[in-house]
């Protein structure tokens, strides 16, 4: 619009000084070495409006070209990511249906240069459901080039790996991963896993501590222990049983008031057959019912199990109904031979809940104090839950 005006305003301009220009004889000369160009006023004053008109004229019908080529681009670009969304799509809900080489059908309908890391996994997961674990791994590689889905590629390679037992190769990309994915709770329950495959309980268990509030409280416990016990059961094997009370004796405070290492000490105990000692710990450990100790009582094989009874039946005054805790004691009263209690405890306990492990135990507590039939019973019961 402005062109066009100016270009109006010119011929106006013209127009008012035409007149008055063509009694002039003035003219304007041009030369290029051997050319020379002669031009009136007048003569120059129209050869430029005319080259005004003409790039005006060009440059539209360019522009009309550029938009009616543009547009024809645009449609085959359109038609294109349609049908790549398409794909998409009927790919997804063949794979959500079960219909596996379906799904992977409409995956590779889609132009490899043009897949991104969501195609690339649902790819993938095609490929690990008609357990072509190879052709699997190829697309999570390419989609862990993607930063979108980098975490999400590796951590199914990492899985992959797991499930191979190759352990060496999940480590070597968990190593490798970017700072900001290491606190992931899936980056840290594959680590540990991996860790605890090669028995690098020692690793496993100080990194463990870094990622108390990563893991689940569950979890956390679990693998502590594990690598608590690993380690024990490394000393006990090198060094002998007394190393492993001198070994926990070095530990730091916090790690003997943790349960979950408590426990694996208390079981590599048991283990090495040093069961009144693992008795005293049980009751030296607990002021309170631990849920991750408590069961353990039912391992000990003591003769003098006096404070461990003791320590059970003050804790049952304050919770008479708890089924954990009676069946401890009826565990640990019978390995004593101290029948009668052993059979009030479990028959409270019984009365309270089934458990057919304290059926049985019960069966053999009658089989004990001479009552075959109903111990019988108790069997026939027993086998039937």
């Amino acid at each position: 619009m402005i062109r066009l005006a100016i270009l109006l305003l010119a011929i106006v301009a013209g127009l008012i000084a035409g007149p008055y220009f063509i009694g002039q004889k003035g003219y304007v000369l041009i030369a290029l070495d051997n050319w020379t160009i002669e031009l009136s006023v007048v003569s120059l004053a129209i050869l430029v409006v005319g080259f005004m008109i003409v790039f005006l004229l060009v440059e539209w019908i360019v522009k009309r070209l550029y938009k009616g080529f543009g547009g024809s681009f645009s449609f085959f670009s359109r038609w294109r990511n349609k049908r790549k969304n398409s794909a998409y799509i009927k790919g997804m809900l063949a794979l959500d249906e079960g219909h596996y080489v379906e799904a992977q059908k409409q995956f590779s309908r889609i132009d490899t240069d043009n897949l991104m890391g969501i195609d690339l996994l649902a790819s993938a997961q095609a490929a690990t459901k008609l357990n072509q674990t190879n052709k699997a791994k190829q697309l999570w590689q390419q989609a862990a080039q993607d930063p979108m889905t980098e975490l999400a590629a590796n951590l199914h390679l990492i899985r992959a790996y797991l499930e191979e037992n190759n352990s060496k190769e999940a480590l070597g990309i968990l190593e490798n991963l970017a700072e900001k994915h290491l606190q992931h709770p899936a980056v840290a329950q594959c680590w540990v896993e991996a860790l605890a495959m090669q028995g690098r309980w020692q690793e496993l268990k100080s990194k463990l501590k870094g990622w108390k509030k990563t893991l689940s409280l569950e979890s956390y416990a679990y693998w502590m222990q594990q690598s608590s016990k690993g380690i024990f059961a490394e000393i006990a094997s090198k060094q002998g049983a007394l190393q492993l009370k001198t070994a926990w004796q070095e530990l730091p405070r916090s790690d003997r008031k943790d349960p979950a290492q408590q426990a694996a000490y208390i079981k590599q105990l048991i283990g090495q057959d040093m069961h009144n000692d693992a008795a005293e710990a049980l009751v030296d450990f607990q002021s309170h019912p631990e849920p991750q100790l408590v069961p353990l009582f039912a391992s000990l094989r003591t003769n003098n199990p006096t404070e461990v009874i003791k320590k059970l039946e003050s804790w049952l005054k304050h919770d008479e109904f708890n089924l954990q805790l009676l069946s401890a004691l009826g565990h640990v009263a019978f390995h004593a031979k101290q029948y009668q209690l052993a059979e009030k405890v479990l028959l409270k306990r019984l009365n309270l809940g089934k458990d057919s492990e304290d059926l049985l135990l019960l069966a053999q507590i009658k089989e004990a104090l001479g009552q075959p039939s109903e111990a019988l019973e108790l069997y026939k019961q027993s086998i039937k839950n």
